[in-house]
């Protein structure tokens, strides 16, 4: 376990990065990012005190799928994947903490007692299906952006030397 101290802005780790930690907020607040890659960053989520993040990626191995930056002075325990488990097998009054987040996301999510669960689920499903889909076309328009570019760059400088022969020759 390490106390670590975040300035303003400052980030945490990056959508893409290795998953090696689990973040506690002790004071503060985390602003999670997603990016997209013609539209750029968009603040999905903002955490404060007492918060945990970073858990699913560690959990499932893997990288990080949003970036994590400090939205202001954060004062933030970090756990490694070792440390949790041996928190998990040699003390587990200290791990219904860090389970309390995740225990109370997975009860909104799957609690069929309120409308407000079933909002909630569908919301976190969608916004997941939402950027799947946003950054599929994205890294097609990209794609095909290169590919009309491959075309349309000989054709116009074919267009050129047409135009530039009948120049001279007249």
């Amino acid at each position: 376990m390490e106390k670590r101290t975040y300035r303003s802005g400052e980030v945490i780790y990056q959508e893409g990065d290795d998953s090696k930690f689990i973040y506690l907020i002790k004071s503060g607040k985390v602003e999670l990012i997603d990016t997209y890659p013609e539209t750029g960053e968009v603040v999905a989520k903002i955490i404060g005190w007492g918060k945990v993040f970073g858990e699913v990626e560690l959990i499932d191995k893997r990288p990080r799928g949003s970036t994590a930056k400090a939205r202001e002075d954060a004062k933030i325990t970090v756990f490694t994947y070792e440390e949790i488990l041996e928190m998990l097998f040699d003390r587990p009054e200290n791990s219904l903490i860090l389970a309390r987040d995740i225990f109370d996301r997975l009860r909104q999510l799957y609690s069929t007692d309120s409308l407000d669960a079933e909002i909630t689920k569908l919301r976190e499903e969608m916004h997941q299906t939402i950027k799947q889909a946003v950054i599929s076309h994205e890294s097609r328009v990209v794609k095909g952006h290169n590919g009309m570019a491959a075309i349309a760059i000989p054709v116009v400088l074919l267009i050129c030397i047409v135009v530039g022969i009948q120049v001279y020759l007249h």
